[in-house]
């Protein structure tokens, strides 16, 4: 797969050509492997991901040019990538996570406008830059969005919002209520949604803890996501507990985290793959119903293997 092939399939009438260019010309280095993992039959579908995405952004702050605009994703895109691996390589040599509070955490990333701009900037842009993302993007929707009940839904940590979004387009009937620590996540979700045109009675997104949110919530969730949230907190259970007591025995979950991936704000070490799962079952009280589990494919030796990984669960 080459840039030409996929500036050739895309629809006359995209207007995501100039991220593209920036993506896989200017930041060639960061696309390698997402050229590697695409193919001609997947052009299609994965062009229609990218022109989503570069629209809603550019939607969400419309007074921001458009070069200032693909200066400012590329600049998040880029961050996840260095601090990912500059991270990776550090827990390869010492096999423990730099951070350990979540108080500090909070204070140098999720309270901080700056460093939150580019992080959910690029942290968005990796569902179609990082093969790995945008394979659970699809796995999200396929293996969890099309199975579960629709009705009341529940996300912990929605972030840029775009699980959010896919939630709200999958069903009419749904009603979804976002719960963020971070004010700069609460905006940015809220921004999303607004921007790609979703009836505001539908959702709410809130800055609130999660637990206190829950509890407060009139009716149980049919719909539960937790994506990218369990490897931040130093006691996650008590989260998913508290999710899991607001559910009914039909209510599906849609958890993710990772093992022995580092990250910024990665304070929660899984080492393996049987620790989630003991930690979703046996501190959880949930039953597995699917699962995707998918390697970090990166050349260093490490004790342990490392994974995304990401399940479907419902109350045992």
């Amino acid at each position: 797969m080459t840039f030409d092939d996929i500036m050739a399939a895309l629809p006359a009438d995209a207007t995501c050509g100039p991220l593209l260019r920036a993506m896989y010309v200017d930041k060639a280095w960061l696309l390698k492997p997402m050229l590697e993992a695409l193919s001609l039959d997947m052009l299609p579908a994965y062009l229609r991901e990218v022109e989503d995405i570069w629209s809603v952004m550019r939607a969400a702050r419309p007074q921001t040019p458009e070069p200032h605009r693909l200066a400012e994703g590329m600049k998040g895109l880029a961050f996840h990538s260095m601090e990912f691996l500059k991270r990776q390589i550090e827990f390869a040599k010492t096999g423990e996570y730099k951070a350990s509070d979540y108080d500090t955490v909070y204070k140098e990333v999720y309270s901080n406008e700056t460093v939150m701009a580019q992080y959910l900037d690029g942290l968005l842009l990796t569902y179609v830059a990082w093969p790995n993302h945008y394979r659970l993007l699809n796995w999200y929707r396929d293996a969890y969005l099309a199975k579960a009940k629709p009705g009341e839904c529940l996300e912990i940590g929605p972030g840029h919002g775009w699980l959010a979004l896919w939630q709200l387009r999958s069903n009419p009937a749904n009603r979804f209520l976002g719960l963020d620590i971070s004010p700069h996540s609460v905006a940015y979700s809220r921004s999303v949604l607004g921007a790609a045109k979703i009836d505001p009675s539908r959702w709410s997104v809130l800055e609130r803890d999660a637990q206190k949110g829950i509890e407060t919530h009139p009716k149980p969730f049919d719909r539960v996501v937790i994506a990218e949230v369990i490897e931040h907190l130093a006691k996650p259970e008590i989260i998913v507990n508290a999710a899991r007591e607001r559910s009914h025995k039909d209510t599906l979950f849609f958890i993710t985290t990772v093992v022995n991936i580092e990250a910024v704000d990665h304070i929660h070490l899984f080492r393996s793959l049987q620790e989630v799962r003991d930690f979703c079952t046996g501190k959880c009280g949930l039953a597995i119903v699917d699962e995707l589990d998918l390697p970090l494919k990166m050349n260093l030796k490490m004790e342990d293997e490392a994974y995304e990984v990401a399940l479907v669960c419902k109350p045992a």
